[in-house]
């Protein structure tokens, strides 16, 4: 009977070690993640402000039909594309979600709630 019961606490123990490690683990992966969407988030933003610096270069009378900067354009709005569409959902991760609430049919409320992964302000992924 005595083996039983030092199988169990043994087994109670790995199990124990084993939930501390996933639960330290996911909270890692959790802090990564939501540096990596803020500052992808920026990278998608610091390209679009490129964008516009580009267009409004492009639109000057002494560069307007210069097909360099033209294809450097579309090169810039192709990739501003591919970010958003591919990476969307990674730099939206950590903006405050939007709950609708319904109180009646003619009048919506809109709450704001944070979302699980919110990391507040920008710090080094520490």
């Amino acid at each position: 009977m005595m083996t039983v019961e030092i199988w169990l606490a043994l087994a109670l123990f790995l199990s124990l070690a084993l939930n501390g490690c996933l639960i330290w683990f996911s909270k890692e992966q959790s802090r990564s993640l939501s540096y990596v969407s803020q500052n992808l988030g920026d990278l998608v933003e610091l390209i679009v402000n490129y964008r516009e610096h580009l267009r409004r270069v492009y639109s000057l009378e002494m560069f307007y039909g210069d097909e360099t900067l033209k294809m450097l354009m579309e090169h810039t709005t192709a990739l501003v594309v591919i970010l958003q569409e591919e990476y969307g959902d990674v730099t939206y991760l950590t903006d405050p979600l939007e709950v609708i609430i319904e109180e009646d049919e003619e009048n919506q409320e809109i709450k704001t709630e944070q979302d699980v992964l919110y990391g507040g302000t920008r710090t080094s992924n520490s």
